[in-house]
Parts: C-alpha cells; sequence; structure tokens
C-alpha cells in the first residue's frame, strides 16, 4: 500500500513538473517552430500578390530558392553582408581592445568617461543611421566641412549618393556603433584575471608587451570568440541603420541581406521568394550561433 502511494506521489510531482514546463513548451512552439515552419512552406509555394488575393498558392518546391541563387542582387547582398560583417568585427573588436586597455587602468574620471562612450551602443540603430546620414552629408555634412577644414579633401564627397564610397560610409558608421560593446566586453574580462598573475610575470621579468602577449591575450580568449560571435550576429543582421542611411543604395552598393528581404516581401510582394531568403539568412545566422555554443561547452568543459 505504501508502494502505491511513492508511486502515485511520485507520478504526481512528474505531472507537476511537466505542468511548470508547459507553458514555456507552449510559447517555443506557438513563436519559434510555428512561424519557421509556416515560413518554409511559404518558400515552397508561389506566394505572391496575386495569388494573397485569391486565396490559392502552387506549391512549387525549391523554384523560389533555385531562382535567388540565380539573382544578382541576392548574390551581390549576400557577398555585401559578409563584407560588411567581418571588416566591422574586425574594427569594432580590435579599437574595442585597445580602448579596453586605456580605460581598465585606474584614473580620475575613468568609469565616467567609459560610461559615455555606451551611449553609441544603447541608441537606437535607426536613430543612430539619421543622424549620421546628416554627417555624411555631401553638402552640409560635418564630416566633409572636418576634412576640408584638415586641407585632407578640396571638395566635397558624396559618400552617401556615391556607389563608390556609400559602402565605406556605413561601415565607419556601423564601427563607432559597435565598439562600445566590445570594449565592455573586454574590461570584464580583464576583471577577470588576477592581478598576481601579472605581479608573477613582472618578477619574472617580462615586459608589459610580454604580459599582455603571454597573459592577457591567452586568457581573454573566451572572452574574444564570445565578441567575434555576438558581433557577427548583430552585425550580419543590421538592417536600421541601413535604411536610416541609405536604404539599401545608390545602385544597391550596400544592399543587405535584410534589405532585400524586406523589399522582396514589402515592395514587390513576392512572399514566396521573400520566404526563401529570410529561411536561408535565418540557417547562417543558426549555424554560427550553433558553433558558438559547442566553443563554450568545449571551454567549460
Amino acid at each position: 500500500m505504501k508502494g502505491t502511494k511513492r508511486k502515485h506521489k511520485r507520478l504526481s510531482n512528474e505531472t507537476v513538473g511537466y505542468l511548470y514546463v508547459l507553458p514555456a513548451v507552449v510559447f517555443i512552439v506557438a513563436f519559434v517552430v510555428y512561424p519557421i515552419a509556416y515560413n518554409i512552406l511559404i518558400s515552397m509555394q508561389k506566394y505572391d500578390i496575386s495569388t494573397f488575393q485569391n486565396g490559392v498558392r502552387e506549391f512549387i518546391g525549391l523554384t523560389n530558392y533555385k531562382a535567388i541563387f540565380s539573382d544578382q542582387l541576392f548574390i551581390k547582398s549576400v557577398s555585401n553582408t559578409f563584407v560588411f560583417t567581418i571588416v566591422c568585427i574586425i574594427f569594432q573588436l580590435g579599437l574595442g581592445f585597445l580602448l579596453a586597455l586605456f580605460f581598465h587602468k585606474k584614473f580620475p574620471g575613468a568609469n565616467v568617461t567609459s560610461g559615455l562612450t555606451l551611449i553609441a551602443w544603447v541608441m537606437p540603430m535607426l536613430v543612430i543611421g539619421i543622424i549620421w546620414k546628416w554627417l555624411w552629408a555631401s553638402d552640409s555634412g560635418a564630416i566633409n566641412y572636418f576634412l576640408s577644414a584638415l586641407h585632407l579633401i578640396k571638395e566635397p564627397i558624396p559618400w552617401l549618393s556615391n556607389p563608390k564610397y556609400a559602402m565605406i560610409a556605413v561601415t565607419a558608421t556601423n564601427i563607432w556603433v559597435g565598439i562600445p560593446f566590445n570594449m565592455l566586453l573586454v574590461i570584464t574580462g580583464m576583471t577577470t584575471i588576477s592581478d598576481d598573475v601579472y605581479e608573477a610575470a613582472t618578477i619574472d621579468g617580462a615586459s608589459k608587451f610580454q604580459s599582455l602577449r603571454f597573459i592577457t591575450l591567452p586568457l581573454l580568449k573566451p572572452t574574444m570568440v564570445s565578441a567575434v560571435t555576438i558581433g557577427f550576429i548583430y552585425t550580419f543582421k543590421a538592417y536600421d541603420l541601413i535604411v536610416g542611411m541609405t536604404q539599401g543604395g545608390p545602385n544597391h552598393a550596400t544592399e543587405m541581406i535584410s534589405t532585400l528581404i524586406y523589399q522582396e516581401n514589402f515592395t514587390t510582394f513576392d512572399f514566396g521568394k521573400g520566404s526563401a531568403m529570410a529561411n536561408i539568412y535565418f540557417l547562417i545566422i543558426f549555424v554560427v550561433a550553433i558553433f558558438y555554443s559547442k566553443l563554450v561547452m568545449k571551454e567549460e568543459a
């Protein structure tokens, strides 16, 4: 009899446990699994403004995927996105690391100054894009004004209206946005390194550069991996900044996968093709996230 009561009690506890988990499962299914599955279904259908109106959608298999891989604009957007992302990550992490070395030193006002640098990171990206659009303006922009004042240019540079310069302007702006976040990550990582390690290295005759190379950098490896991965995901999905500055122009010079997906869905209303692009976009970010998770588990092990 006691065994039966214990069994019922165990089953009751298990049931309560499942009930606690149920809301999270329902949320994930409703807002993650279902949208992804539905988007995959749409990507395999002929679904545009005409089929949306008459409600008849034809199943066409992988036709949309074949179409986008033969679309030169999509290929250009993929190239732009990867170049934009890689260049931004390199400069954001490099400059963020240098600033972290500076602000990690104890001096009056260090916390206030480092806090002020975070303003760029916490501002809405669309607002930043609009502000920098004015700064990069060819006629009245502050950047051309200062370059002229320093006698570095003879005439205003059409930063955002010339395909030759537009990507430079957008990339430089995004680098500026991401530096504070990388600086904060590196500073956080540096606080975990004990001062005793540096003191022991100094006693052994190590220079500051040697301490940086053989102590700081190796111990910051997990932090660097996190910074690169988060930076990749955050930069790869850049949309607001591009819309605020160039809207993908001029002549698609700054067209990213994210902006092209928006155009396919809400400008040309080709929902099937737009969904196929979104799935490829999601897959790239998902692979990077899985790679990051494996690296984190490896470090913890």
